[in-house]
């Protein structure tokens, strides 16, 4: 575990079909105050401008590799970190842009040799409306805290540095996974590793209908069952009882496609045993509120 001064960090950009956002993503990247890096653009076989509009970018820091065929989007980021020399991994999503000081707020953390990951706070920014929200106005948590990431997990994916030591330490991303393989890997390097934050807000999550975790919160929870059947294997006796985190998890996802799906009676039983939470405030207001609001609020959870 090596302390780093001035690393190379290795940008993964996994694209598929992002010609809509991918310019403002990868300037985002050019702009950074801090130089030394490298892009791994990740073409998981895109049928749009996506390719074009990268070769726009005249930088010998920009590498283009075409996937051989389409994969799962952990299958592709596992297979564009092959492809990387940096001794960080950082984590760019097409939908998503970065501050200009992203990467120079955050490097000097791993003068820790004992940090395996830095994340920061971040904004949402809804694409309907041009609005910005911040996502955390509490202190986010540094430190050695697994526990506490079953109880509310605050990490976004396109907010990590990554030590690549770290990385290989838990063979990489569970390609078996579709929505939470971003937080399979941060349990499971928390265990191991020393985690620092930025609370600054340094990343810009573009929040709008095509999102695939909008989309697809049946996939989410067939995987968080999946999950907790799998990683009771290797989750230490101490973390076991904090599952009941993501069994909460599971409960309110499915809570809400029940009344998405018109089984309210369901979903009021479900409300009634769930614990008194800001989630069970959520769903009351699901169950009461207009599908049209219903809609809209819907995009928070």
């Amino acid at each position: 575990m090596d302390s780093l001064t001035n690393p190379l960090v290795s940008v993964i950009v996994n694209c598929f079909n992002g010609e809509k956002y991918v310019s403002q993503t990868l300037q985002s990247i050019l702009r950074q105050t801090y130089k030394n890096w490298e892009v791994i653009f990740w073409d998981n076989q895109s049928s749009d401008n996506s390719k074009f509009i990268f070769d726009e970018f005249n930088d010998k820091r920009f590498n283009y590799y075409l996937s051989d065929k389409h994969t799962t989007l952990y299958e592709a980021r596992n297979n564009a970190i092959k492809k990387s020399n940096g001794e960080i991994i950082a984590f760019l999503d097409t939908d998503d842009w970065w501050d200009e000081k992203k990467l120079e707020r955050q490097i000097s953390f791993f003068q820790d040799k004992e940090v395996g990951l830095v994340y920061s706070n971040f904004y949402l920014f809804f694409e309907n409306n041009k609005k910005k929200k911040i996502y955390s106005k509490k202190i986010l948590q540094s430190g050695y805290f697994t526990k506490d990431l079953f109880k509310s997990y605050k990490i976004g994916i396109s907010t990590i540095l990554l030590r690549k030591t770290a990385f290989d330490s838990i063979s990489g991303f569970d390609e078996q996974y579709n929505i939470i393989g971003d937080f399979d890997l941060v349990v499971k390097l928390s265990i191991n590793w020393k985690f620092n934050c930025s609370q600054e807000p340094l990343t810009y999550y573009r929040i709008h209908d095509s999102n695939f975790s909008f989309l697809n919160s049946t996939i989410e929870i067939d995987e968080l069952e999946k999950w907790i059947s799998n990683e009771k294997i290797y989750l230490n006796q101490n973390f076991r009882p904090y599952l009941k985190h993501t069994n909460q998890r599971i409960t309110f996802l499915t809570t809400i496609k029940d009344i998405n799906d018109g089984k309210l009676i369901k979903a009021i039983k479900s409300t009634f045993l769930f614990p008194i939470s800001l989630n069970k405030i959520r769903l009351i207001l699901y169950i009461i509120l207009p599908k049209i609001i219903l809609k809209k609020v819907k995009k928070f959870q």
